[in-house]
C-alpha cells in the first residue's frame, strides 16, 4: 500500500518535465473534429439515422476525439481517415433529403460553425483534464514543463482566443452613447464572479491537499484567475480600437513582452526564487500577457465572422471575392490568416532552431506560443467554415455542442470538478487500460450530459 503523501508526490511527478510532441501530431488529433462534424453534416442531410440524439452526438463528435487522447493516439490520422470515408461513402451511396437547404446565417444569423469549434475545444480541453492522470494518456500530449508543444498546452490558449472571437460582437456593434467608464465596470462585474470561482478552486485544492504542479501558474493563481483578469484589461485595450485594428494590438502586445523575455524577464521567470505573493505567481502573471495577446487576435478574427459585410475589406479585393456570399469570403479570409501565421512560425523556429529564446513557451505564453495557438485555432475554424459553405448546416448545428457552447463556463466547470472528485476516489495512475477508458467515457457523458439538460430539456442558460 503506498502512502497518500508518496502518491501525491507520484502525481505530481507525472505530469512534470514533459517535453511535448509535434506540432503535427496535435493537428491529427484534433482533425477529427472536423471529419466528426463532416460526417454529420452529410448524415443530417441525407436523414441517413436521426442525428439530433444525445448518444448519437456523443459517438460521432466526443468518442473519435477521446480515443485520439488515449488508446488511438499513434494512429489518430487513420481515426480521421476513416471518419472522412465514412462521409463519402454516405454521401455518395444515399440522395439529399428535402430539407431546407439555406444554411443558418442566412436565416438566424447563427453560426453553427463556430458552435462546433467552441465547443470542440471544450470537448477536447474536458477530455484530458482528466485523462492526464491516467497511464492511458501518452505523455507528450501533457502540459510541457518549459519549453515545447503539446495538446493540452494548445488547448486552453484555444479556449482563450475562442473567447475572443465571441466577444468581438460587443466592440462590433457597441452600444451607442456607452461611456469607457461604464465599459470598463460592466467588465469589472463580469470578471468577479470567475476570479471568485479562481479562488475557490485555490482554497479547496489546499483544503483537500490536491496535488499540484507549481511551475504551470504558480502557487496561487490558476486558469481561472487567467480568464478572470481578461475582460478588464481587454476593455482598456479596446479603447484603442478606432485607431489601432486588434490584430496590431494584439501582436503589439506580443511581441512587446517577447522583447522583454529577451531582457531578462525569462531568466526571472524560470530561474528567480519564490520568495513573495509576486514571485510566488510568476508564470500566472507573466503569461497573462500572452493570454490577452491571444485573446486580442481572437477579437481580430471575430471582425471577420461578426462583420455583416465583408465585401468592402483589403482580403476579399485582393481574392476577388466581393460578389461572393459572405460565408466563403469567411472561409478563404480565416484561410489566408491561417496560412500567414503558419509561415510566420516556421520562419521563425528556422531562425532561431538552436535558441531557447524562439522555442514554443505555455509557461511564459511567449510570441512563439502566442502564433502558434492562433494559428492552430484558424485551422480548425476555417476548416469548419469551409464544411459549412458545402454543406449549409439549417438550425443551430449539433444539439449537443449547441448546449455545450450556451453553457460552456458551467461545462468547464463541472469537469474540473469531477475531475478532482475521481482523483480523491482512485489512484488512477494505477488504473487498467479497460478501468481508464470506462471511467473517462462515464466522466465525458456525465459532462455532456449537465449541459445538455439545462438547455436542451429546460432551456437554462447559466451566464457565470
Amino acid at each position: 500500500m503506498i502512502r497518500d503523501e508518496d502518491y501525491k508526490r507520484a502525481q505530481e511527478e507525472w505530469v512534470s518535465n514533459c517535453t511535448g510532441g509535434s506540432i503535427q501530431e496535435i493537428l491529427a488529433v484534433c482533425s477529427s473534429l472536423i471529419t466528426s462534424h463532416l460526417l454529420w453534416s452529410v448524415l443530417n442531410k441525407r436523414d441517413f439515422i436521426p442525428v439530433n440524439g444525445f448518444w448519437i452526438q456523443l459517438i460521432i463528435y466526443i468518442v473519435p476525439v477521446m480515443a485520439n487522447q488515449t488508446v488511438l493516439a499513434d494512429h489518430a490520422l487513420l481515426v480521421s481517415v476513416g471518419i472522412f470515408s465514412l462521409a463519402i461513402l454516405v454521401s455518395l451511396s444515399t440522395s439529399p433529403s428535402s430539407k431546407d437547404s439555406k444554411d443558418a446565417t442566412s436565416q438566424t444569423g447563427y453560426k453553427p460553425y463556430l458552435t462546433v469549434y467552441r465547443a470542440g475545444i471544450m470537448m477536447v480541453t474536458c477530455i484530458a483534464i482528466l485523462a492526464v492522470d491516467f497511464p492511458i494518456f501518452p505523455r507528450r500530449f501533457a502540459k510541457v514543463e518549459t519549453f515545447g508543444t503539446s495538446l493540452m498546452d494548445v488547448g486552453v490558449g484555444a479556449v482563450v482566443f475562442s473567447s475572443g472571437i465571441v466577444s468581438s460582437r460587443a466592440y462590433l456593434y457597441q452600444k451607442p452613447g456607452e461611456t469607457k467608464i461604464r465599459a470598463l465596470s460592466n467588465a469589472i462585474r463580469s470578471a468577479l464572479p470567475i476570479l471568485t470561482l479562481g479562488f475557490l478552486r485555490l482554497v479547496l485544492t489546499k483544503g483537500v491537499d490536491y496535488q499540484q504542479h507549481s511551475s504551470e501558474y504558480g502557487l496561487h493563481w490558476n486558469f481561472f484567475v487567467t480568464l478572470g483578469f481578461l475582460p478588464p484589461f481587454v476593455t482598456l485595450a479596446s479603447f484603442l480600437y478606432q485607431w489601432i485594428p486588434f490584430s496590431i494590438l494584439g501582436l503589439a502586445t506580443a511581441m512587446g513582452y517577447q522583447l522583454a523575455l529577451y531582457q531578462g524577464l525569462q531568466h526571472w521567470i524560470l530561474d528567480a526564487p519564490r520568495v513573495d505573493l509576486i514571485s510566488a505567481n510568476k508564470e500566472g502573471i507573466c503569461s497573462f500577457v500572452g493570454y490577452l495577446a491571444v485573446f486580442l487576435l481572437g477579437l481580430d478574427s471575430g471582425t471577420v465572422v461578426f462583420r455583416k459585410s465583408l465585401d468592402d475589406t483589403l482580403e476579399s479585393k485582393l481574392l476577388g471575392l466581393t460578389k461572393a456570399p459572405k460565408i466563403k469570403q469567411e472561409a478563404a479570409q480565416l484561410t489566408l490568416r491561417t496560412i500567414f501565421l503558419w509561415s510566420v512560425l516556421a520562419g521563425w523556429r528556422l531562425l532561431g532552431e538552436n535558441s531557447e529564446f524562439f522555442e514554443v513557451s505555455r509557461r511564459m505564453a511567449n510570441l512563439p506560443y502566442v502564433i502558434w495557438v492562433v494559428a492552430f485555432s484558424l485551422t480548425l475554424l476555417a476548416s469548419l467554415v469551409w464544411i459549412e459553405c458545402f454543406i449549409p448546416c439549417a438550425g443551430r448545428g449539433p444539439e449537443l455542442l449547441d448546449a455545450v457552447n450556451i453553457n460552456g463556463l458551467l461545462t468547464f466547470l463541472w469537469a474540473n470538478i469531477l475531475t478532482g472528485l475521481v482523483n480523491l476516489s482512485m489512484r488512477t495512475l494505477y488504473a487498467s487500460t479497460i478501468t481508464s477508458l470506462s471511467v473517462c467515457f462515464g466522466y465525458m457523458m456525465v459532462v455532456s450530459l449537465i449541459p445538455w439538460v439545462l438547455w436542451r430539456q429546460f432551456g437554462i442558460r447559466i451566464k457565470l
